[in-house]
């Protein structure tokens, strides 16, 4: 008695092409999403940096210590001006 469907040779390629190009299709996808994690953890630290280096978040990159010593110059009394001899 034989048993054809046990020991054929040659063995569909259908399943494992659907099996491959569905592996494919979803490691494609998770690097995409990857991808889309690492762009928004390099956006948080850049901003963590910029906001520790005196930049206001969500700004047009504009020093908020500028404006601060600005602010302290402008003060009646706090110049040096008359002070020297």
């Amino acid at each position: 008695m034989k048993l054809p469907q046990l020991f054929r040779r040659d063995r569909p390629t259908i399943p494992s092409a659907n099996a491959q190009d569905h592996a494919e299709r979803v490691i494609a996808e998770s690097l995409r999403v990857l991808g889309q994690v690492c762009t928004k953890v390099a956006d948080a630290i850049e901003a963590q940096r910029l906001e520790r280096n005196g930049y206001a978040h969500n700004s047009y990159l504009r020093r908020m210590d500028e404006r601060e010593k600005a602010d302290d110059a402008a003060k009646p009394g706090s110049g040096t001006a008359g002070s020297g001899g």
